[in-house]
């Protein structure tokens, strides 16, 4: 479909809506074709979706399996009677992660002005941006998130929330959405204090501490801020995607390796925080100097996705007349989890390059 045809569908859309032609409210929804157009953008951009597995939930809540520890083998003795000697019990254990749909949704006003001259490519400026910052919202939740409301810094790593007004923390008036879900920093259950210049002697105390989890390095991945993207490309043991050869698989988002781990980098991590990762009231002891990174086992987030097409993603339409617009309304559906706390490590107090 050429963009003038996009561009005359919406009107189109918009005109029905207005004679009252389509859903109730004088809404309509933007059209399928747009709507994959503008997940396959976001899917491409956010590397995560590339990253962690995916589970289709039909279904609003659904319990995921977790087992922690592992089975133990053991030599079995036999008796003069060929009787086998009970051996120590294995000690893992099971348990559930629970994932929740839950809903991402944006305002989106457009001038009637512009439909009534016509502005060129319109839709494709609309649906990039829309694309764009659901990209990144979607990276700054699954890393950033958290649940707590509390007053105290010392409740949310983004800072205080206040629950009757709205999140105070960095950037806080358009970071509510990091509420819906606790994100790869407040979920890690193991760190390492950098307390200064990255090196890669941290990298290797991180793959340490995740013990069994790093055992297979293809399963990690070392995600970082944009800053120190710049310091790691810098460094002779970071092999960089041109080198990996020919027939290499090469994630989306992916920059290179270091000790056989995937290195992806991102904006969505802020490179003002406090020592031990998190961000604080100003003045005395907190100076925001810091920013940090991750060392994530890839199979243990799970990002659920909806099976209903119009949950998914979806943009309706509404038209406010007194106000000569009509507001688009792009909404998603996203479930976030992590099945085990101890696959991730958190560096904490890294100088910011």
């Amino acid at each position: 479909m050429s963009e003038e045809a996009d561009f005359n569908d919406v009107v189109e859309r918009v005109k029905n809506a207005l004679a009252g032609a389509s859903s109730s409210a004088g809404g309509t929804m933007l059209p399928t074709e747009t709507a994959d157009e503008i997940i396959e953008i976001v899917y491409e951009r956010n590397f995560m979706r590339g990253l962690f597995p995916a589970l289709p939930m039909s279904r609003k809540t659904v319990n995921v399996p977790s087992l922690t520890g592992s089975v133990a083998f053991h030599e079995q003795t036999l008796s003069d009677t060929e009787a086998g000697t009970a051996q120590a019990e294995s000690t893992q254990t099971t348990g559930e992660l629970v994932m929740t749909l839950k809903t991402m949704i944006a305002n989106v006003p457009v001038g009637n002005y512009l439909i009534a001259y016509g502005v060129e490519g319109l839709l494709s400026v609309i649906r990039d941006d829309i694309a764009s910052r659901l990209a990144y919202n979607e990276q700054s939740l699954l890393i950033n998130g958290d649940t707590a409301t509390g007053n105290s810094y010392a409740d949310n790593i983004n800072g205080i929330y206040h629950a009757s007004t709205n999140a105070t923390g960095v950037n806080a008036s358009n970071n509510d959405y990091l509420l819906m879900f606790d994100g790869l920093r407040k979920s890690a259950g193991k760190s390492v204090l950098v307390s200064g210049t990255f090196a890669l002697s941290h990298v290797r105390e991180a793959i340490d501490e995740l013990g069994v989890y790093a055992e297979n390095r293809d399963d990690l991945a070392l995600i970082v801020p944009r800053n120190l993207e710049v310091q790691l490309l810098g460094m002779t043991e970071l092999q960089t995607v041109d080198k990996y050869g020919a027939g290499a698989t090469i994630l989306s988002g992916e920059v290179g390796k270091i000790y056989g781990i995937s290195v992806f980098a991102t904006s969505a991590i802020a490179t003002n925080l406090h020592w031990d990762g998190t961000h604080k009231a100003t003045g005395g002891s907190n100076v925001h100097t810091k920013t940090t990174a991750l060392l994530v086992h890839k199979r243990s987030p799970m990002i659920g996705n909806p099976t209903i097409a119009d949950r998914r993603f979806s943009i309706d339409f509404h038209d406010e007349p007194t106000k000569d617009r009509f507001v688009l309304i792009p909404r998603q559906d996203i479930a976030f989890g992590v099945r085990y706390a101890d696959a991730l490590c958190r560096f904490n107090g890294i100088n910011t390059v």
